[in-house]
């Protein structure tokens, strides 16, 4: 693999906002920002443009345990969609409150929807998924 060298023009502001954002993110050097965003824009245009790309996931959620059946409801999801779930952990945040996390492996449009079922459920308070395509390449 070779390396190539870019140049980049920014006007002096969004360099500092760069320079706060590498710094930030604990990269070594501007390069290693820049490539970390190119892998992550990548994967998030494959996931768009392809959506039966095969995925890893994670969906994390809040959940309140008041609310009558929803554990149940929540663990019947998953009990329906095993082929997809991998593992599962729930913490308890308060007297109520619950965050579970769900490992997923599956194509992206399976692991989308299988996140809005979750998240969409009366209950569950905020939650996000994360998907990683499962690329080989590591050229960038």
């Amino acid at each position: 693999m070779t390396t190539e060298r870019i140049t980049v023009s920014l006007d002096s502001e969004l360099l500092s906002e760069l320079d706060r954002m590498t710094e930030l993110g604990e990269y070594r050097n501007r390069s290693e920002f820049f490539r970390d965003l190119i892998r992550q824009r990548r994967s998030e245009q494959l996931i768009q443009a392809e959506p039966d790309t095969d995925c890893m996931a994670t969906l994390s959620y809040v959940f309140d345990t008041r609310k009558r059946t929803l554990l149940t409801r929540l663990q019947d999801n998953l009990n329906q969609h095993h082929d997809i779930v991998r593992a599962s952990q729930i913490v308890c945040l308060d007297d109520h409150f619950r965050l579970e996390s769900v490992a997923l492996v599956g194509k992206a449009h399976q692991l989308n929807q299988f996140a809005n079922l979750q998240l969409s459920e009366s209950g569950v308070m905020n939650g996000c998924l994360h998907l990683v395509p499962m690329i080989l390449d590591t050229t960038i």
